[in-house]
């Protein structure tokens, strides 16, 4: 049972006084590279927010339970061992940190400044370690001797009143082996959530307890559905995905503090039922956007970019009337991104990023402008694979290395000439060569001669948006390099074998777009216009309703 959960600043902690670490833990073992880790965290802490009353600095979670007239440390004994020996070299008072397997501990770092310089065996390895720490301790302050005194000073001002841990007190009941164990194998984890959610039951009385652990359970199950949780963007990776909604609750998103509780202790300082009811207004909201398929799909390009809290916090401004007009202006938002892009411009090799954006949002209002309302773009799918930019038709062999790719290249250019009369000797030419003899010298004079001979046939050399699709990697790297009507044709049996293919990309290879198909064998110029003029005609659609003259 916890019997409480708070921040305590180091002075608090001192005048606690009494701390007891027992013999079913191991010693103390903190090496010179984790205490000059901690001393740098600390200094660096000091330089950028000294004496700033509202910043302060989080150590772990000290986990202790009442004992006789202090408290059994269960988890945190090394930090809280070390700053006992950062304030015996700062001459500080400290509190009395006593191992159960060494009585005399405290008084051993209590007077190690003064004992430091006598010559005496170390009786123990655990008094090993506390001379250990103490002389990297020691070591990095004399560093800082030009003004050591005032360095000193202002250090230990700063350890005392801005250094932070968080305080979780378990009952006396509580079998403490237990605990310990739990938390040391990871079954306990002591997480932003799982503290929240120890603080909000704290102050709720026994009786609405149960139904917050049911809410709990709930918006964490939902969170677990991946199609809704992609759809929220780019995130961290989260043990408990509920703790993403605190992190908006604390706008941790735009803090970029890298401290792993600082959601912990912003919003423990806040009425933490109302922090709670925050959390179902959220979540509420993001479920509504979620069942609201253009919403969806508006956001969900959106989110790829920016967080979604910049979202819910414009949608409860007073800029913004209704859903209705939320919509509206999220299409502006996009529209004003899209103008400023010259799609006929782009090139593979410098605007890759650019062609991506366009790409992704080509492909979501391909499907939101289907009729059927069960279909939907797959953010799970877009988040979870590397992408990347295809040429619909390639004649460039780099990448082609082994005999089985040479092979399929020649194949796939006997399959695209062999119905055009003006290539009738190249064919032959290719039907002769024997693939078993092939070597690269080989292939490399035979892909130079088809590519001087069709020169200027086909959209072979382009890089702009008329010959590029997006595609995930896996699938690409086996298209890449071969000639349109070879890659058609893996695409279709990727497709048959449940693959995903984004549905532009699908639409385009079977030249959806091309206002007249004569022969599917080649990826013309014309084709690669009517591509581009598809990407215009939808961007300017969205463009026109977010000036509020069509309706999607």
């Amino acid at each position: 049972m916890i019997e409480d959960i708070q921040l305590k600043s180091i002075n608090e902690l001192v005048e606690d006084k009494q701390y007891f670490i027992p013999s079913y833990q191991r010693g103390y073992r903190w090496g010179k590279n984790q205490v000059q880790n901690l001393l740098n965290d600390l200094e660096e802490f000091m330089k950028e927010f000294n004496q700033k009353e509202d910043m302060f600095y989080c150590l772990q979670p000290l986990v202790i339970r009442k004992y006789e007239d202090g408290y059994e440390v269960i988890d945190g004994q090394q930090r809280l061992t070390t700053i006992a020996l950062i304030h015996a070299y700062l001459e500080e008072e400290s509190f009395s940190i006593t191992y159960a397997t060494r009585p005399d501990s405290a008084e051993f770092i209590q007077n190690i400044a003064k004992n430091y310089n006598e010559d005496t065996s170390i009786k123990n390895i655990d008094y090993h370690f506390f001379k250990e720490a103490y002389t990297v301790i020691k070591e990095w302050f004399e560093q800082k001797r030009q003004n050591g005194r005032t360095f000193k000073s202002k250090f230990s001002i700063m350890l005392g009143e801005q250094v932070k841990v968080i305080w979780y007190e378990v009952g006396e009941d509580v079998e403490v082996r237990e605990v310990f164990s739990r938390l040391n194998s990871g079954k306990i984890e002591l997480t932003n959530s799982e503290l929240l959610k120890a603080a909000l039951i704290l102050k709720t009385s026994f009786y609405e307890r149960p139904m917050i652990s049911t809410q709990w359970d709930e918006i964490e199950h939902r969170l677990q559905n991946e199609r809704f949780w992609r759809f929220l963007g780019k995130k961290k990776n989260y043990i408990n995905r509920i703790e993403f909604l605190f992190d908006i609750a604390a706008n941790h998103a735009s803090s970029h503090s890298p401290d792993p509780y600082y959601t912990f202790y912003k919003l423990q300082e806040k009425d933490i039922q109302a922090v709670w009811r925050q959390i179902i207004a959220d979540f509420a909201l993001l479920e509504e956007w979620y069942e609201d398929r253009e919403c969806y799909h508006l956001l969900g390009y959106l989110t790829q970019y920016k967080n979604i809290t910049e979202y819910i916090n414009l949608y409860r401004s007073s800029s913004i009337d209704d859903k209705q007009h939320f919509k509206l202006v999220l299409k502006q938002r996009i529209s004003k991104e899209i103008e400023s892009i010259h799609l006929r411009e782009l090139d593979y090799y410098h605007d890759k990023a650019e062609i991506r954006k366009v790409l992704l949002l080509f492909n979501i209002l391909t499907v939101l402008k289907q009729k059927n309302v069960d279909t939907y773009f797959p953010f799970e799918y877009y988040l979870e694979s590397k992408w990347s930019l295809e040429h619909i038709h390639a004649q460039s062999t780099e990448g082609l290395n082994t005999k089985e790719q040479w092979s399929v290249w020649i194949e796939g250019t006997i399959n695209l000439l062999e119905g055009l009369d003006r290539y009738k000797t190249l064919v032959e030419y290719l039907r002769t060569v024997s693939l078993e003899e092939l070597t690269e010298e080989k292939f490399n004079g035979i892909s130079q001669r088809v590519m001087e001979e069709t020169k200027g046939e086909f959209l072979s050399e382009s890089n702009g948006l008329d010959n590029l699709v997006l595609l995930d990697q896996g699938t690409n790297s086996s298209l890449s390099n071969h000639f349109y009507p070879v890659k058609y044709k893996r695409l279709i049996d990727y497709d048959k074998s449940g693959a995903y293919i984004p549905l532009a990309t699908r639409n385009t290879f079977m030249k959806y777009y091309s206002d007249k198909v004569t022969q599917y064998e080649l990826w013309s110029f014309e084709d690669g216009e009517a591509y581009v003029r598809a990407i215009e005609s939808e961007f300017s659609d969205l463009i026109l309703q977010a000036k509020g003259v069509v309706q999607l």
